[in-house]
């Protein structure tokens, strides 16, 4: 996972850096091909992520509108 982070990281200074027009259309293509690989690990891990249970009680929805 870090070579990845560092690749996309390297990517966008790269994209930033660059003075020439030319040269950023190649470097977005590598750069969103890099990233789409990333963004659906992220979604993978979070599906799997323990989801917060609330502590608080609620009351019924009867009482809540009276």
């Amino acid at each position: 996972m870090r070579r990845m982070e560092d690749k996309i990281r390297d990517l966008c200074a790269k994209v930033v850096a660059s003075k020439n027009d030319g040269d950023i259309t190649p470097m977005l293509v590598g750069f969103r091909v890099a990233l789409h690989p990333h963004v659906e690990r992220l979604r993978a891990q979070l599906v799997e992520y323990p989801v917060v249970v609330e502590r608080r009680k609620r009351p019924p929805i009867s009482q809540a509108f009276r």
